[in-house]
């Protein structure tokens, strides 16, 4: 990618040095970013690997003022744009940081302070923490340890068993929307954007809403149609397929990655070939690691545990692509969050801005659900939702019968702002590969038309069946995607590979867990004789498969700590 303008701006790093009077900027290569830290205040500019020098950067035409950026690089950055925002930052105006796209998340950096933004459309974090009279920050919270960090057992033992939790609680992070300023003695936060409600009539159909969601769709993907061939990662749902169409309406040079499961339970292929059959789209199928490869990766580079199941994978698909020249792909995530059930109950049929003949109809397709009756009437109060039962939870609870139990551990609550996989995934798979990723489900348009969605209809009760996303399917159903993709009712069975890897290798599972230099033993959080059982016991070790491979990349993500490079001293 030597000589070409960088596709996004992988990260930034830095630090403010109280009593300070200018700030060193630089470009650095995202492979080489984890060099000796300057002792001043600094700012370091992530660029791809590979990018050419002097790198294509961000215009700085404040002096004395850097503007540092992570995201997509928007080709709307003048240096009159890069002035107001800069100029109204230092004025003490952060609604000037609104000016940008909200896809991005960076820092405005004077000797003074630094003012650290993550846009509200945003999928990547920043970490900082202040003391003793500096104030550091960097995408990669690793960046800012002084030594062995202290974690959080529960966080930890959360992590274990899949959940998309945070663990270094001595780091301070940034939410969609919001902003630090901090001056190397203290720091601020505080929202600057936030997603508010698109306006549309009362008693707005269903239909109207799924028009307008592939309408505000085709305009999120328009900037990726022309710069370029494009790939989508698609799965054979009907988010990533509603983004393949939206891209082929423009005429794209698109290629559609399909990672195939040669197991019938978990194969998704006949719906991605359909799909791709009926745009013209041409398919390129990524097998699994084969019988004979490691399922765990041999680099231990993790940020922040990815405790997901497909790291290898996604780390083949990222090959591919990138073996094929494509610098930008599209996913259909956040389709599930951003249309997705969030809460639902007969509270939310009764409130909702929907047709009245459509609220009976609701609540008798809720009656005749596989919900119990006692936990239906119990969803007339505002405060719950059968989403969110703790016997319902229990009842799809995947086991991890060999970790030490922690009974007062509070239940799993989703953070839908947390995202430490993804960001995991971006900076150990994506980004190293100089892919940019891109989530078109989740632009601002669309946030604002489901922030206006009633949860009515997020999902409907129909025939005895939950259909979820309801606006996606009519919207692929009205494009005219085959019903085969917007018809499927029901879940893959994804994690069968995943289970059937664990029958056949028990062995690999107790070399990364059942060591006696196991981290996670050593924190009293796998139990030895626990684990012992577990993988003595083919229905148990079936059953614990996929935590047990997340509990083995959480392994991983510890050991890759002790092979971090000592910290250089703080000022």
């Amino acid at each position: 990618m030597a000589g070409q303008h960088p596709t996004e701006f992988p990260g930034c790093s830095g630090q403010i040095v109280a009593g300070t009077t200018a700030v060193d900027h630089a470009y650095v290569p995202f492979d080489a970013r984890r060099g000796p830290r300057p002792p001043g205040s600094h700012v370091r500019q992530w660029v791809p690997a590979g990018t050419a020098a002097p790198a294509p950067g961000i215009p700085q035409p404040v002096p004395g003022a850097v503007l540092a950026l992570v995201g997509p690089a928007p080709r709307e950055l003048t240096p009159d744009l890069a002035a107001q925002v800069i100029q109204g930052v230092e004025r003490g105006r952060c609604t000037a940081l609104r000016r940008l796209p909200p896809e991005l998340a960076g820092a405005v950096v004077t000797p003074r302070r630094v003012v650290l933004f993550r846009g509200v459309c945003s999928p990547d974090q920043l970490f900082f923490r202040t003391s003793d009279g500096c104030t550091r920050w960097s995408g990669d919270p690793r960046d800012l340890l002084d030594g062995p960090p202290e974690f959080d057992r529960e966080a930890l033992w959360r992590a274990c068993r899949g959940e998309d939790v945070f663990v270094f609680s001595d780091l301070d992070r940034l939410l969609p929307g919001r902003l630090a300023v901090a001056d190397g003695r203290s720091a601020r936060t505080e929202t600057y954007d936030e997603i508010d409600a698109l306006p549309l009539p009362r008693r707005t159909s269903l239909r109207r809403y799924a028009d307008v969601a592939y309408e505000l769709l085709r305009e999120e993907t328009r900037r990726y149609a022309s710069g370029g061939r494009v790939g989508v990662l698609l799965s054979g749902g009907v988010d990533s397929a509603a983004v393949l169409a939206a891209l082929a309406d423009h005429g794209a040079d698109v290629t559609a990655y399909h990672m195939h499961s040669p197991d019938p339970l978990a194969d998704e292929s006949p719906r991605a070939r359909e799909v791709c059959r009926a745009l013209s789209v041409p398919l390129v199928t990524v097998d699994p690691p084969g019988e004979a490869e490691p399922y765990f990766p041999a680099e231990r580079d993790f940020p922040l545990p990815f405790n997901h199941v497909w790291f290898r994978r996604l780390d083949l698909t990222a090959r591919r692509i990138a073996g094929d020249g494509v610098r930008t792909v599209l996913t259909g995530l956040d389709g599930d969050i951003v249309f997705g059930p969030l809460r639902y109950g007969l509270y939310d049929i009764a409130v909702a801005d929907v047709p009245y003949r459509e609220r009976w109809a609701m609540a008798g397709g809720l009656l005749g659900s596989r919900w119990e009756l006692s936990r239906i009437v119990r969803s007339l109060r505002p405060g719950y939702s059968l989403y969110e039962d703790p016997e319902a939870d229990a009842e799809t609870e995947r086991a991890s019968d060999f970790l030490v139990p922690l009974p007062d551990a509070r239940p799993e609550r989703y953070e839908l702002d947390s995202a430490a996989q993804e960001h995991t995934l971006a900076l150990t798979v994506w980004r190293p590969y100089g892919i940019h990723c891109a989530k078109p489900w989740g632009g601002r348009e669309l946030r604002r038309l489901a922030a206006r969605l009633p949860n009515a209809y997020r999902v409907i009760p129909y025939a005895g069946r939950t259909i979820d996303k309801p606006v996606l399917r009519l919207a692929a159903a009205r494009r005219g995607i085959p019903s085969l993709v917007w018809r499927h009712y029901g879940r893959d069975w994804l994690g069968s590979p995943d289970e059937t890897w664990c029958l056949h290798h028990p062995g690999s599972i107790a070399d990364t867990l059942g060591g006696p230099d196991t981290r996670l033993t050593a924190l009293g959080i796998v139990d030895p004789d626990r684990l012992a059982a577990v993988l003595a016991d083919p229905r148990a070790l079936r059953r614990n498969a996929e935590n047990l491979l997340c509990t083995a990349m959480v392994e991983l993500f510890l050991r890759g700590l002790d092979h971090r490079p000592a910290p250089t001293p703080r000022p």
